[in-house]
Formats: structure tokens, sequence, C-alpha cells
């Protein structure tokens, strides 16, 4: 009978598990944010390329509703 292994030892043939991303700093998690945000404004104008920016701007605003200043 081949002797136990203790469990916590790994086989050299299978690699460590993956290591977990980073946690972003506020500065990043703004710069993604607005890279999202930049990202969905060239998309709608890439679907729509005879809007006016004015006329998407003002569309949205319309579909948001009304809001306290």
């Amino acid at each position: 009978m081949p002797p136990r292994r203790d469990r916590t030892q790994q086989d050299d043939a299978t690699p460590p598990p993956p290591t977990p991303p980073p946690q972003l700093t506020p500065y990043e998690r703004a710069s993604v944010d607005m890279l999202v945000g930049i990202t969905k404004l060239l998309e709608r104008q890439s679907e729509r390329p005879d809007k006016s920016h004015e006329d998407d701007v003002a569309e949205r605003f319309h579909k948001q509703g009304p809001k306290e200043f």
C-alpha cells in the first residue's frame, strides 16, 4: 500500500491556483469607469451615425426623467 500523502502538498506537475486579481485603487476604478462610459458613448454613436451628439444627449436626458438638483 503506498504511503498517504499530505493533501497540502501539490504535485510538481499541477500548476498553483491563480492569484486573485489585485484590488483597484480609487484612481484606477475611476479610470476604468470613465473608459466604460466612453466606450458606451462611442458604441451608441456608431449605431446611429445620423444623430447628432446634442440629439443623443437630449434623448438620454428625457429618458432619465426628472431629477432633483
